[in-house]
């Protein structure tokens, strides 16, 4: 039986869960040309990076593509990704080979005039770094790019990645996340895109928790914002007003303080009224299943399940089917007399609780 309402569970995620699906039309094929799949390394990046600097690193992972996609595809072979889809080798160094992405110098978007502009940054990124796994399995700090060839009046630009800081781009197997590459290139602020960017790594899991240190670590902001409601004015409300008036894909906030403070963000997306219904019919059948199961009343928990949002459900539906679980587990020891009143109260403190319902980003 359990193996049964675990395949339901299974069965629930995919339905709600965001994927795109080929419909055949032309709008897909402009949906998926637009679409950027990127590694979460990349959104968890440490640095003081600034717009350009973000901007120059979403166009090196647009020229990735065909080796992430590909790595995807493949994820259960542990096999290389074929040179062909990979930037070609140019050079041989004591580290390894590097290898040179050729881009077109209108895909920076600065204009004919501002080929100085473009250096400066360029120069700029060579001086901040990523983490690299080394071939003896140490983690090492690398530069992001190790250089670049711009010649005066030129039309492509060549940029320069060691192979070991471009495979440390292609770590699907740590997680990876999609994003518009047209709504990124709107974006005006640097921490609004860094954060757009962080939502969408954390999309499938409904949320996150990052402590205020690590958060301020992460965007390296030095003693700038020190008060939480600086940092929380200056930086999450804008980002806020910016996703949620104009984008698909979303987050709403908390703050919290215990040992540490805590930023939860919970992330949202767009849906029509068609496909939320048929969401909430699914769940709410799911939910009827997982408290049957048990002998709980089924309308236990309908004050809360009406007051779930969409992005919700799924999180829901593993935290009662964690809880069915422990009880199926523990009841023969009588450890749990009311089951009813076990259900309620965990399901509660789950649903009131966004630092207790999200995983804590490391």
């Amino acid at each position: 039986i359990f193996f049964l309402f675990l395949r339901q569970i299974i069965f629930v995620a995919l339905i709600l869960e965001n994927t795109i699906r080929d419909n055949g039309n032309a709008e897909f094929v402009a949906q998926v040309k637009d679409e950027l799949v990127c590694v979460n390394r990349v959104a968890n990046i440490e640095g003081k990076f600034k717009l350009a600097h973000l901007r120059i690193i979403l166009i090196i992972v647009q020229y990735l593509q065909p080796a992430l996609r590909h790595k995807i595809t493949y994820r259960r072979i542990s096999a290389a990704v074929p040179e062909s889809l990979l930037p070609p080798k140019s050079a041989t160094t004591l580290g390894g080979y590097v290898r040179t992405i050729s881009v077109p110098v209108s895909e920076f978007g600065l204009g004919k005039r501002n080929g100085g502009r473009l250096r400066r940054y360029l120069d700029e990124l060579k001086s901040c770094q990523i983490s690299v796994v080394s071939s003896r399995g140490k983690v090492e700090m690398k530069p992001l790019i190790t250089g670049f060839d711009y010649p005066q009046f030129a039309r492509i630009l060549d940029i320069h990645i060691s192979d070991s800081v471009l495979m440390s781009l292609l770590t699907t197997e740590e997680g990876y996340f999609t994003f518009s590459r047209t709504m990124a290139l709107s974006i005006t602020n640097r921490y609004t895109l860094r954060i757009y960017w962080l939502i969408c790594s954390w999309k499938q899991k409904g949320g996150f928790a990052i402590t205020m240190d690590k958060f301020r670590r992460q965007f390296s902001l030095g003693n700038a914002y020190i008060r939480q409601d600086n940092l929380t004015s200056k930086i999450i409300q804008p980002a806020h007003k910016e996703l949620k008036e104009r984008f698909p894909v979303f987050f709403e906030y908390r703050l919290y303080t215990t040992a540490s403070k805590y930023i939860v963000f919970k992330v949202k997306s767009v849906k029509s009224d068609a496909e939320i219904q048929t969401d909430l019919f699914t769940a709410r059948d799911t939910v009827f299943e997982l408290l049957a199961s048990v002998g709980a009343s089924v309308t236990l928990l309908s004050d809360i399940f009406v007051q779930l949002d969409h992005e919700d459900l799924l999180p829901f539906i593993h935290k009662l089917a964690e809880v069915i679980t422990y009880i199926r587990t523990n009841r023969t020891g009588r450890s749990i007399q009311d089951v009813d009143a076990y259900i309620l109260t965990a399901i509660t403190s789950w649903h009131n609780n966004w630092l207790s319902r999200y995983t804590v980003a490391e």
